[in-house]
């Protein structure tokens, strides 16, 4: 009996000794060290949509240009689970969280990338809470602190000023943009929040269309009513990767509203500045950059032909990688999730 016992206390001791032991998951700054000691990298940006495909091509040309690797694989990977079927349009936030889970674990499996850069805002909102968060060995960076900073970079200085955030349903009903914005020091009452139903896909359909137009226009008629001070200095935030294909569509529309703003904010261009920081940049004499587009739906040829020749002014090879993307069926599972 007594042997049982010390056998028993040596084995709740062992434990014990190899829980405390148990090492601590890396932090996203020391996975960010550890991506910036390789020589070659693959870097998956995703979004729910093709809205992602400008920071992607964003990516691809200034890996090239600031040499920050050896060889670079730039994957974008539309995560959009089915041809009529978005996040926004699923009836809880657990199936979207569970679906977009699904679609990490795919990616992640399939791609092994080095670093993960979620080019959606909705997705962003969302990422938190996937399971494959919990224990991701990989830097993930979300465009939503992108969007954040901008907004307070250009606000901190104007005291009086306020700012729209033009997102979809999902990014506003989680209101991530203005918890942080509000956490940071900004008054909620600066924030004005204005959801886009079916924006996104009708600038993919169509970026100058009158559906386009109109939807633009009533979106920012709706956000100027919400505003309780018309003389307050204004910026107008796009966060949906999509907004910033259209502009000109949001300078329009407030123009003829007779409202001067201050700026136009889009943090798709900011995204990645932390991968292009000055000393990570000349690593190498030269870079090789290769792009793959991937989907798990069809791409409609009207689709491809809109997005890519609104990318092409920033980067070639981007556009050709959308032209040739490859079409991956079932690469997730996601209608069980959405018909529960």
């Amino acid at each position: 009996m007594k042997y049982f016992n010390f056998t028993f206390i040596v084995f709740i001791a062992v434990l014990f000794l190899t829980s405390c032991h148990k090492p601590q998951p890396k932090t996203t700054e020391q996975k960010l060290s550890d991506f910036f000691q390789k020589d070659s990298v693959t870097i998956l940006v995703t979004d729910s949509g093709l809205g992602g495909l400008s920071i992607a091509a964003d990516v691809t040309e200034r890996l090239r240009k600031f040499k920050v690797f050896k060889q670079a694989h730039v994957v974008f990977l539309n995560a959009q689970p089915g041809p009529h079927t978005g996040y926004n349009d699923m009836k809880t936030t657990d199936q979207k969280v569970r679906i977009f889970n699904n679609a990490l674990r795919a990616m992640n499996a399939k791609y092994q990338p080095d670093l993960l850069l979620i080019a959606c805002n909705t997705l962003s909102v969302l990422y938190d809470q996937t399971d494959f968060a919990k224990d991701a060995s990989l830097p993930v960076v979300g465009v939503v602190q992108a969007g954040v900073r901008l907004i307070e970079s250009k606000m901190r200085n104007l005291p009086n000023a306020k700012v729209i955030i033009f997102a979809t349903k999902t990014t506003v009903n989680q209101g991530k943009h203005k918890a942080l914005l509000v956490k940071d020091g900004m008054a909620p009452e600066r924030i004005v929040a204005q959801a886009c139903p079916g924006l996104a896909g009708s600038i993919e359909r169509g970026p100058f269309s009158e559906k386009t137009q109109a939807l633009v226009r009533q979106y920012v008629d709706q956000a100027l009513t919400k505003l309780n001070d018309v003389h307050a200095p204004l910026f107008a935030s796009y966060n949906c990767t999509h907004y910033g294909y259209v502009d000109t569509l949001f300078r329009q529309a407030f123009k003829e509203e007779g409202r001067k703003v201050l700026g136009y904010l889009n943090p798709n261009p900011y995204m990645a500045d932390f991968i292009f920081s000055k000393e990570n940049v000349n690593r190498f004499a030269q870079t090789s950059v290769r792009d793959s587009v991937v989907s798990q739906i069809e791409i409609s040829p009207a689709k491809i032909r809109n997005i890519s020749a609104l990318i092409r002014p920033v980067s070639e090879q981007t556009a050709v990688a959308l032209e040739h993307y490859h079409l991956l069926p079932h690469f997730f599972e996601w209608k069980s999730i959405a018909n529960e």
